[in-house]
């Protein structure tokens, strides 16, 4: 975005390392690939997740996505794009797709930090990461359903996307 008129100055400081910094705080393992390329392991209600993090300077943007480890083979593959359509018209924030590497479902959500300062990027990042996670988290049972062609999809996909009001 050289020149454009509405190029602003802003931080040029990748959360990425932050990131690494807060995601090693907590126990979770870290691997950097290059600069602008993080990969985080952290733990899920039922499994392990891999966040995936790559920073773009040209857009002072941040693409997170969150894969969860269920290979969704061809077969179900239609029943996975129709489940991923329902699951994202339910979505306020971000986004599933079916990830090229192996089919896997994944959360998917880009941050742009233009004008932010890095430390309250990383604290965007972190809110952010925890909605992706537990959406991961509400989701599991569905995609492991989907992965083996079971017929209760539609009634575990319609209590994954109620929402209750109240305690019971």
């Amino acid at each position: 975005m050289i020149g454009s008129p509405f190029e602003m100055p802003h931080d040029d400081n990748s959360p990425l390392d932050m990131m690494e910094e807060a995601a090693t705080a907590k126990g979770w393992t870290c691997s950097r690939s290059d600069e602008d390329f993080l990969v985080i392991k952290l733990p899920g209600q039922k499994t392990t997740y891999e966040v995936s993090m790559e920073w773009q300077e040209e857009f002072s943007a941040l693409l997170m996505s969150v894969a969860i480890p269920l290979e969704i083979g061809e077969a179900q593959y239609e029943i996975a794009t129709r489940t991923l359509e329902q699951i994202n018209t339910n979505l306020w924030m971000g986004h599933f797709d079916l990830s090229t590497k192996g089919y896997l479902p994944t959360f998917r959500q880009t941050l742009l930090f233009r004008m932010i300062p890095a430390g309250m990027g990383v604290d965007m990042v972190q809110d952010v990461l925890d909605i992706a996670v537990a959406e991961c988290n509400r989701f599991y049972t569905t995609f492991q359903l989907v992965q083996a062609g079971d017929t209760r999809l539609n009634d575990n996909l319609s209590a994954a996307v109620f929402e209750t009001v109240g305690e019971a």
